[in-house]
């Protein structure tokens, strides 16, 4: 069922459900008012049937005969009864009903007394006089009052019936309308292809859910067209990496079979061979590396780590590694409680990231120096390695954490695009963002931002 049906037949039930209580509760406050309107009427004839029987000696000519004339007036299957004290039937011989002495004596009790019998209404009265104390008791039928409450219920099922299905409509039209967005945003996601992720959804301005999902959308799209860009930038630059080795392999064989060799051809053209082999090896154990890298932490593989004891372990290895690379550390506005430095991590895949990155700061600086800082702030803790070498390009700074792409002005270096990469996906890992600035020609710093365990 579609939502604008679902929608509407909801909306037309809880109408339903208001309407049905609407209605029951002035059917019912319409019927207990006519009620009581009738035991009132009925209350008025005792009242003229007992000063017509009771009252004749006391009453003008006049008033006696207007009170006469509206005693005439009667209810339909109206009925009057008049007791004396002795519970006798008095004035009125010829009566309809024979009243028990109980109902009687409650009437006397109460004063006025309302009953209900078969399908008529009762009332008694209780009435002292000079001549006694007497109990007047009228019934009758409420045939007015049956009419009026039958036409009632009649007017309101049929307006029951005929707003339910004009809610039905105006839901229909409502939801219609209100759905309209969503409708034009489905229209234009069914002509995006992955020819055209260039394209966006049009949306209002309203700020609603209908707008926030609109521009959600075009953010997934953005982030697919990135992704398809990546994709095949990857694909070009894998072609080109792997290519050249090739077509040197390649190359070697096709000159060397073209006539017979000596040894010393042949032992070179293989030295070419296995060089060119190695670096396809290379390229190849970086992309399986690469892929291996999207590993779940666990408590079983992490551990507590010190950022600034790592720094520290970084400089001595590069020491050791090569005395003529030098990593000047800082260290800035350190906290007195050491454990805010701490994060939680896996201590080989964090080397191998910051490895990867200050390996790409000595290449392309000429190995010159370069400086690692670690800064504390109460938002987190960022380490900075900055160099002054080649820097990077404006158009290459969104591009060189893709896998084998390599800037314009960093082909004349050894590498292949894989070290930058593998960093980023080992810091996201650790929830750690890494950015980086450059200006050409005078070099380029990675900031990257640790979350770490104790915060304030």
């Amino acid at each position: 069922m579609k939502i604008r049906h679902r929608l509407s037949l909801q909306f037309t039930l809880i109408s339903g459900i208001i309407l049905t209580v609407v209605f029951v509760l002035i059917y019912l406050l319409s019927a207990q008012y006519i009620q009581n309107s009738f035991y009132k009427l009925l209350q008025m004839r005792a009242l003229v049937t007992a000063q017509v029987y009771l009252e004749k000696d006391e009453l003008t000519k006049k008033k006696f005969l207007e009170i006469e004339k509206s005693y005439r007036e009667r209810i339909p299957d109206e009925s009057s009864n008049i007791y004396d004290q002795r519970n006798q039937a008095v004035f009125i011989e010829k009566t309809k009903y024979n009243w028990p002495v109980s109902l009687l004596e409650i009437i006397r009790k109460k004063e006025f007394y309302r009953f209900a019998f078969d399908d008529a209404a009762g009332l008694g009265m209780f009435y002292p006089d000079n001549q006694g104390d007497f109990v007047v008791i009228v019934t009758a039928r409420n045939t007015t009052g049956v009419q009026q409450l039958q036409y009632l219920m009649w007017i309101l099922i049929v307006m029951f019936f005929v707003a339910l299905l004009i809610t039905f409509l105006m839901g229909q039209w409502y939801a219609s309308r209100a759905l309209q967005p969503i409708k034009s945003i489905n229209k234009q996601v069914k002509d995006i292809r992955s020819n055209n992720l260039h394209l966006r959804v049009q949306h209002g301005r309203n700020k609603d859910e209908i707008d926030e999902l609109a521009t959600n959308f075009n953010e997934l799209l953005q982030h697919m067209e990135q992704a398809f860009d990546m994709q095949r930038s990857f694909v070009s630059n894998a072609s080109h990496e792997l290519r050249t080795p090739l077509t040197t392999i390649i190359g070697e064989i096709e000159v060397t079979l073209q006539k017979d060799r000596t040894k010393e051809d042949y032992v070179q053209t293989l030295c070419t061979v296995l060089d060119e082999s190695e670096k396809l090896k290379i390229i190849t154990d970086g992309l399986l590396q690469l892929t291996r890298v999207d590993v779940i932490l666990t408590g079983a593989n992490t551990e507590n780590i010190r950022l600034d004891e790592l720094l520290w372990e970084i400089q001595e290895h590069w020491q050791q590694k090569t005395p003529a690379l030098i990593i000047q550390v800082q260290m800035l506005d350190m906290p007195q409680d050491a454990a805010r430095l701490c994060i939680r991590g896996n201590r080989s895949l964090l080397m191998l990231a910051l490895h990867n990155i200050i390996r790409n700061a000595f290449k392309f600086s000429y190995n010159e120096a370069i400086s690692c800082r670690l800064t504390y702030s109460k938002a987190g803790v960022i380490l900075s390695v900055s160099d002054k070498g080649i820097g990077i390009a404006p158009a290459d700074l969104e591009k060189i954490f893709m896998p084998l792409y390599r800037a314009g002005n960093a082909h004349a270096f050894e590498g292949y695009g894989i070290g930058l990469s593998m960093s980023q996906k080992i810091l996201q890992l650790h929830n750690a963002t890494i950015t980086v600035s450059s200006v050409l020609g005078e070099g380029t710093t990675f900031n990257i931002f640790f979350t770490p365990v104790h915060k304030f």
